[in-house]
């Protein structure tokens, strides 16, 4: 009883450190690392996508970048599962909308394989 008891709390430890963030991480503009500090989520509208800077009519402030480290080599925003993932992940950064970036190599953090976002709040 006492080993079925120890192996339910190892298994529970590893699904809520998987869950924390999912495979996102999120940057400021500086590419320092951030923790997600909320835990509940605070919008439950669908977050904005952009693919380009030209198609976005109001103005705006860029706010953070957000890395996932998903490898898509196909359209990822017709993955569902993926994107209700993105949407609850970016709810906790109080953001209105994302860019999607096809090359942040200036920074260090760059993985060309994975995914980037570039958070905006409009002003």
């Amino acid at each position: 009883m006492l080993i079925k008891q120890f192996f339910y709390t190892i298994l529970l430890v590893f699904f809520m450190s998987c869950s924390i963030n999912s495979g996102f991480h999120v940057y400021d503009l500086d590419g320092n690392k951030m923790n997600f500090s909320k835990n509940r989520y605070s919008n439950f509208n669908t977050i904005k996508l952009y693919f380009d800077r030209e198609s976005i009519e109001a103005p705006y402030k860029e706010i953070k970048i957000i890395e996932s480290e998903r490898h898509y080599y196909g359209d990822f925003y017709f993955d569902k599962v993926f994107m209700n993932t993105l949407n609850k992940k970016v709810s906790l950064l109080d953001v209105d909308a994302l860019i999607f970036e096809k090359d942040l190599s200036n920074y260090s953090f760059y993985k060309k394989d994975n995914l980037y976002f570039t958070a905006i709040k409009f002003k």
